[in-house]
């Protein structure tokens, strides 16, 4: 049994399997009625072999003329089409021909009432592609994006279609004192399944929130200011919830991160009504709720905590992978199941910062307390440190182990592989950068610099 499948069977009680699917030639019709996004798009997938473009059209009433008379598989439009009314999309969710929406909301209940796949608007090829599939093999209500990784050596496997938000899964982020990294494992996985699925990362930490710090967010947009607009309905749900949160990156794009508190004192802000009524409000619009929590589990002040693991279907104990961490973590556990109530089969052990010439193997800790281990996450220093220091998660930069180790831990929870979107290292200066003076001369100050030194010489030689 190599390394993989037996991370698989430790994780069976956690994780599914993917199923195959093999791609097979599809009539497709576009409307996406912007010629140059269909420049990007429709070269790409056509080209695959696996679509037959029969048509292009430009507005909502051409695309209808084209379905009828069954000549099309599947089609793909813009959620901003010219005349795509409400009349317009209940004549094409009556049409039976499999659809793909590229939306800027893809969320919103206008696509969801739709038995269409969504997707952002910024979609790539590979996405769409994927969607395409999807929809035409008529599994799923939104689609998601995978490309095959060079190691595969037989057909591409499809990443299982996103299931409707009526299925939505929360997942707590726990763990005792002591900085084991709930936050570093928290904001990874958020980023993994954003990238294929919707996914909201919340920063629940009450005493130490650092979410907004890890990926340079925005501070402001936060937990205190959604309780401090107290949404009662629906409809003010949805705009405290679009106010709010905040897009993980282009290179997660389903997904949105909502920051922690602005300062401990808050806290009181939090009753657990509101903690119910968020976690429902962000179940029912994405497929994946990553909560990173704190440590205290039994504060007067940490009725949210207590309201996510209760309503969680996993909880990731995170644990620091020394000696002193798994007592923590022993104690951390007993809390769970004494005082919370919560059953050793809805808690994994994720084991972070391991490093085998000093801690423990996976088999003597799972022994030791008596919970299967998810993940075990390497030492990898270096990694992480740039990781911070760029403000760009782990699973983003490449292939160290720890980052290979955190995206094996996302494809387990998603039950199928997942491709990340590649880009060329940017560096930014982060908010601490944009605080402190740039120690290094623009290229104005090098030059002047050089020509006082020129001027120097000249007078030493005089």
């Amino acid at each position: 049994m190599d390394k993989r499948t037996g991370d698989v069977a430790h994780g069976k009680a956690l994780w599914g399997s993917s199923g195959h699917h093999g791609p097979a030639p599809l009539r497709l019709v576009a409307a996406l009625g912007d010629p140059e996004r269909e420049s990007e798009l429709l070269p790409s997938i056509s080209e695959c072999g696996e679509f037959d473009i029969v048509e292009r059209c430009l507005g909502a009433d051409q695309l209808l003329a084209t379905l009828v008379g069954g000549r099309v598989d599947v089609a793909l439009f813009a959620g901003d089409l010219h005349r795509l009314n409400e009349a317009a999309l209940a004549s094409l969710a009556g049409s039976g021909v499999p659809l793909v929406v590229l939306a800027r909301q893809p969320a919103d209940e206008r696509w969801q009432e739709l038995p269409a796949l969504a997707l952002p608007a910024v979609a790539d090829a590979g996405a769409v592609r994927e969607a395409l599939l999807v929809a035409a093999a008529g599994r799923g209500s939104h689609a998601v994006a995978r490309t095959p990784r060079a190691k595969d050596t037989a057909k591409p496997r499809q990443g299982r279609p996103v299931a409707t938000p009526s299925v939505s899964t929360l997942i707590a982020l726990a763990g005792g004192h002591g900085s084991p990294g709930r936050t570093t494992v928290a904001v990874n996985l958020a980023i993994a399944l954003g990238a294929v699925a919707p996914t909201a990362l919340v920063d629940a930490d009450l005493a130490a929130p650092s979410v907004a710090a890890y990926l340079d967010a925005d501070p402001t947009r936060n937990l205190y200011m959604l309780a401090h607009a107290e949404p009662s309905t629906p409809q003010a749900w949805e705009k405290a919830i679009a106010q709010e949160c905040q897009p993980l990156g282009h290179r997660s794009p389903y997904g949105v991160v909502l920051c922690g508190l602005p300062r401990p004192q808050a806290r009181a802000s939090l009753s657990p009504r509101l903690g119910e009524h968020l976690l429902a409000a962000l179940g029912e619009r994405y497929r994946y709720v990553v909560v990173d929590l704190g440590a205290d589990l039994l504060g007067p002040e940490s009725q949210l905590t207590r309201a996510v693991l209760g309503r969680a279907g996993k909880v990731l104990l995170v644990a620091a992978a020394d000696l002193v961490g798994l007592w923590r973590t022993r104690l951390t556990l007993a809390l769970l199941e004494g005082e919370l109530g919560i059953a050793h089969e809805r808690v994994a052990l994720v084991v972070n910062r391991h490093d085998r010439r000093y801690h423990h193997g996976r088999q003597e800790i799972e022994w030791a307390l008596g919970i299967p281990v998810a993940a075990v996450i390497p030492h990898d220093h270096t990694a992480a440190q740039r990781a911070l220091a760029e403000q760009r998660p782990l699973v983003l930069g490449g292939r160290g182990k720890a980052a290979r180790a955190l995206l094996d831990l996302s494809e387990r929870l998603h039950g199928a592989d997942l491709a990340l979107p590649t880009e060329e290292k940017q560096l930014g200066r982060g908010w601490l950068g944009r605080l402190l003076p740039s120690s290094r001369p623009t290229p104005s100050a090098k030059k002047a610099k050089e020509g006082m030194a020129s001027d120097g010489n000249m007078a030493s030689a005089n």
